[in-house]
C-alpha cells in the first residue's frame, strides 16, 4: 500500500475555478477546493492568499482558514477563509517578484 500524501502549503494559491474572489473584501468568507489532501496554517496564523493566473502567483494578501475538510478518498481539499490584509502596489510588486514558485 502506498503512503498517503499530505501537502503542507503556507499559502493558499487558488485560480479563479478553484474559488479566487472576483472582489476582495476584507473579512468576508469564501470557499475554495483544490485538488490533493492538503493542510494549511490554521488560525491565529495567516496563509499568504495568492491568485493563479496562467501558472503565475499574483500575491495579493493575506487570509485565515475558517474551514477545512480532507476528503482523502477523493484526494481532495473544500474549506472557508477570510481575506484579513489586503496588499498594496508596492508590496505585490515586491513578493510576486521574489515569491515565486521554484521550477523544478
Amino acid at each position: 500500500m502506498a503512503a498517503a500524501e499530505l501537502t503542507l502549503n503556507d499559502t493558499l494559491q487558488l485560480t479563479d475555478a478553484q474559488g479566487f474572489p472576483k472582489k476582495l473584501e476584507l473579512n468576508k468568507e469564501y470557499s475554495f477546493q483544490k485538488d490533493k489532501r492538503r493542510l494549511y496554517r490554521l488560525p491565529p496564523a495567516r496563509v499568504f492568499l495568492a491568485r493563479n493566473k496562467n501558472g503565475k502567483w499574483d500575491y495579493r494578501g493575506e487570509a485565515i482558514i475558517t474551514e477545512l475538510t480532507i476528503l482523502t478518498l477523493e484526494s481532495k481539499t473544500i474549506g472557508k477563509f477570510k481575506i484579513m490584509k489586503i496588499y498594496g502596489d508596492k508590496t505585490r510588486r515586491v513578493l510576486n517578484e521574489n515569491q515565486q514558485p521554484v521550477e523544478y
